[in-house]
């Protein structure tokens, strides 16, 4: 009985330092961890401080700022990207070739093939040219002396033939389409005499522009030329004949006295009521400012 009682006080002490040391191991694990100090963290600089939201405050912290996807900027000490020259055009060579390209692109129509010039149809606008320089009509005085009246009757087809009369129909019959945007590239060709060279040997004077505008605003024979053609014809080539004489006042070279107020206000109030032309206020407004002109001259 004595040898079973010490025993079981064996089996007791021997739990009991059991457990102690599964006591001890797990206290000396816990003790361990709290020795490790934790990391140490730098003070945040002033524009960090300034940064943080403040007790109480309903500011929000702002994100980075977003990444270019240009690329990064360029270094003070790079060169920067010098930016591409112009190219300069020259206004007298672009005038040339937009004329030439004009009459390039009529040498193919079907209705001027068919005339069988016989040449190319720069060389005959060159004839042509040549011939009306040569004989110029006289722009005034038909109620002073009626054979000047007589000879700007017959003056056209005095001076061309009957081929040359049949292109220039032909030519504003069928290019309608772009007539105003053809004359106004003709316009400033003629007009560009005292700047560009005659490379193409097609421009007539400037006296010979003034005398044929003259022609057509201030004589019958001219007069009734143009209203034998359509109605946009007519009036684009009474506009550009204005400005023709209009230039020949600013110049001091309205050697003829023509008066073309009157035939401002008149075109000015048909253009107003003639809506198919595609430049309309363009016109509207030049025979406005010519219309103040002449009205501060009288």
């Amino acid at each position: 009985m004595k040898k079973d009682k010490k025993k079981g006080v064996y089996w007791w002490v021997l739990l009991l330092l059991i457990v102690a040391a599964l006591l001890g191991y797990v206290l000396m694990k816990e003790l361990g961890r709290e020795s490790v100090s934790p990391p140490h963290k730098a003070p945040p600089t002033p524009q960090q401080e300034s940064a943080l939201p403040t007790k109480g405050s309903s500011a929000k912290v702002q994100p980075p700022p977003a990444v270019s996807k240009q690329g990064p900027a360029a270094s003070p000490h790079q060169p920067r990207p010098q930016p591409k020259a112009k190219v300069k055009i020259d206004y007298c060579a672009q005038l040339d070739k937009d004329v030439m390209d004009f009459l390039t692109y009529l040498d193919h129509k079907p209705y001027v093939q068919h005339l069988e010039l016989g040449q190319s149809l720069y060389s005959y606008v060159k004839g042509i040219i040549r011939r009306l320089s040569a004989h110029p009509p006289v722009p005034a005085g038909e109620g002073i002396d009626p054979r000047i009246m007589t000879k700007n009757i017959y003056h056209l087809y005095r001076v061309l033939g009957r081929k040359d009369i049949r292109l220039i129909r032909e030519v504003l019959h069928n290019e309608q389409d772009t007539l105003e945007i053809n004359l106004d590239i003709l316009y400033r060709w003629v007009m560009a005499g005292g700047r560009c060279k005659n490379r193409l040997g097609l421009r007539p004077s400037f006296d010979v522009l003034y005398k044929y505008a003259g022609f057509f605003l201030n004589t019958i024979g001219g007069r009734a030329y143009l209203w034998r053609r359509s109605d946009v014809t007519r009036i684009l080539a009474t506009y550009y004949c204005i400005l023709v004489v209009h230039e020949a006042d600013l110049r001091g070279q309205n050697s003829y006295g023509i008066d073309i107020y009157p035939l401002i206000i008149s075109l000015k109030n048909e253009i107003t009521h003639y809506h198919d032309l595609e430049f309309q206020a363009e016109y509207l407004n030049k025979l406005t400012s010519l219309e103040t002109y002449y009205m501060e001259k009288r």
